[in-house]
């Protein structure tokens, strides 16, 4: 849904943009069962079970997308992002040598990507570049370990610092947004 400019009010979509909205999501699940079809006659050369996840995910993922930029609605975007990017991850899973023990750490990023999806509409940006920051770096010290570019003992390690310094980022934020509102 669209919004008035703030968080707290929600504006309709005008009868063009809800045809609209409806129009994309009905023509990408027509063409997420063309594929699964195609898969289950043989014309293309996957299992359904391989393709399943990818193609409604991606379908899915496209129809909430493209309803958010109609809409210009910042958390439709942020879930599109999170829904098309566990969608790659099941992609990579199928297409690629690489299984889930190494594409896992892209769930646990998957709320910063959404993040760089809504930060286009989003009113305030701050905490969406903190969501960002969060996840990207939680995904990335376990995608150290999933690589192999490192034990999963370090990256114990590194989740235990990296904690430490996200209490220690929020008690100084805390501490001096209050010290901000008093002083003011």
């Amino acid at each position: 849904m669209k919004t008035s400019g703030t968080t707290d009010a929600v504006l309709p979509l005008s009868k063009k943009q809800k045809c609209a909205c409806n129009i994309v999501m009905g023509c990408l699940l027509v063409a997420a069962g063309v594929i699964l079809a195609l898969a289950g006659t043989g014309v293309i050369k996957a299992a359904v079970s391989d393709i399943a996840a990818p193609t409604v995910l991606f379908g899915f993922g496209s129809a909430v997308l493209l309803s958010a930029i109609i809409a210009k609605n910042s958390l439709s975007m942020w879930f599109a992002g999170v829904v098309l990017a566990c969608g790659l991850t099941s992609l990579l899973a199928v297409t690629t040598p690489a299984g889930y023990a190494q594409l896992y750490p892209i769930y646990i990023a998957s709320p910063a990507i959404g993040c760089v999806c809504s930060l286009w509409f989003a009113e305030l940006k701050f905490p969406q570049i903190k969501a960002m920051l969060f996840f990207g770096l939680l995904g990335g010290i376990f995608a150290l370990g999933s690589s192999g570019a490192c034990g999963y003992g370090l990256v114990g390690g590194l989740l235990a610092a990296f904690g430490g310094l996200v209490v220690i980022a929020i008690a100084l934020e805390s501490y001096l947004k209050k010290d901000r509102v008093e002083n003011a």
